[in-house]
């Protein structure tokens, strides 16, 4: 198996309403935003980055709970958002608050 692990600290900049698959699983889809400094090529740079996300299961129930703007960390990989799309959405597999 080959990596695909993202760590990322962020705040919640959109949030859609909780769902639930065909088979009753809860699902929701929401935004993180990230802020950070970074060193690249030794230079300090600025980094500012939305990514789409998705929960699914009882982190998708914990996530529907958190605030717009609240700080907090979330582990996933990435994947295409469908078969036909090439659109990336992290898949949040932990969360914490920070």
């Amino acid at each position: 198996m080959e990596a695909n692990q993202l760590v990322l600290d962020g705040t919640l900049c959109q949030l859609e309403t909780l769902r639930y698959t065909p088979a009753g699983v809860p699902l929701i889809e929401c935004r993180v935003r990230h802020e950070s400094k970074q060193i690249e090529a030794d230079s300090e740079r600025v980094v500012k980055v939305e990514v789409a996300a998705i929960a699914i299961g009882d982190l998708a129930r914990k996530l529907s709970q958190l605030n717009l703007d609240q700080l907090f960390r979330v582990t996933g990989f990435l994947a295409q958002k469908s078969q036909k799309s090439q659109q990336i959405v992290l898949h949040i597999c932990s969360l914490e608050n920070i």
